[in-house]
């Protein structure tokens, strides 16, 4: 009988001390902006804004508990949170976006890595006016921060296009969907936007364009090569695949030296299966 008068005596006091734990509830901006009264001002520059129907605690939760006490601890701060959390906070309003389509996810990189919320006290004081998308970095440098491999092909002779101005990155890739952009067939279509004449597609195939695409013959950033070749001559890159070349096609012969002369339609062709134009 003790024993059951016990059990029922911490029933009563464990219940008592959940119920005392409410949860944070939800206060509205015009209670934030009281203290955080400069953030006003710059959360109207940007999208986040009350006019396009988002609060602060769309994105920092519920704001009774930090109402009450200001601490750091009581509101979600971004500040050192997983790329999961962040992830999260984001995905409730850009549905559009999916952890898995991107390699950048699956490399511990969080939405804040490229974008910037745009009211802290550190970006005011460096960018005071919010950049397209709220981008940390306009221009390619902001890619160029990780994919240094990729910035060094960039300054070879022969590169892609490239402006200063603007992220020439982004013409050619979507950052929130690497993972499906680097299959080969993604690219060679990616290619074929700007570049429609060697695209197809074609009766007859260039089968070495069904391995890698446009990458079994290019360097898509940039190369010491002209045309973006990976190969300094033309006759060694198609000697590279086609090393059983018929016995009349005598290399010492000037003629038989740049396979382009007679075999023209290289990428793919409607009329002959020997790509001649």
């Amino acid at each position: 009988m003790k024993k059951v008068i016990l059990a029922i005596t911490f029933l009563l006091f464990t219940g008592c001390c959940f119920a005392t734990k409410t949860k944070p509830e939800i206060v509205g901006s015009n209670t934030c902006v009281m203290c955080h009264d400069t953030v006003e001002t710059e959360i109207n520059k940007t999208p986040h804004n009350p006019q396009n129907g988002v609060q602060c605690e769309d994105c920092h939760g519920p704001g009774s508990k930090h109402a009450d006490d200001p601490s750091p601890d009581n509101i979600f701060n971004f500040k050192n949170k997983s790329t999961r959390s962040i992830f999260k906070k984001c995905f409730k309003c850009h549905g559009d976006m999916h952890k898995n389509w991107s390699s950048h996810f699956l490399e511990g990189k969080s939405c804040l890595n490229c974008h910037d919320t745009w009211h802290s006290e550190k970006t005011v004081n460096e960018f005071p006016i919010p950049k397209p998308n709220l981008l940390k970095d306009g221009s390619a440098a902001l890619c160029f921060k990780c994919h240094i491999t990729q910035k060094i092909e960039f300054a070879r002779p022969f590169h892609h296009q490239f402006s200063g101005t603007g992220n020439s990155c982004l013409r050619c890739h979507n950052p929130h969907k690497s993972r499906k952009e680097i299959r080969p067939r993604q690219m060679s279509q990616k290619c074929g936007s700007c570049h429609p004449d060697t695209s197809g597609p074609f009766v007859y195939v260039h089968l070495g364009t069904q391995h890698n695409g446009c990458l079994e013959c290019h360097k898509p950033h940039g190369s010491t090569n002209p045309n973006l070749l990976i190969r300094n001559n033309t006759r060694f890159l198609c000697l590279s695949c086609h090393a059983d070349t018929p016995m009349f096609h005598n290399q010492a012969d000037p003629k038989y030296k740049n396979c382009t002369s007679c075999h023209s339609a290289i990428h793919g062709s409607n009329v002959s299966p020997k790509f001649f134009e």
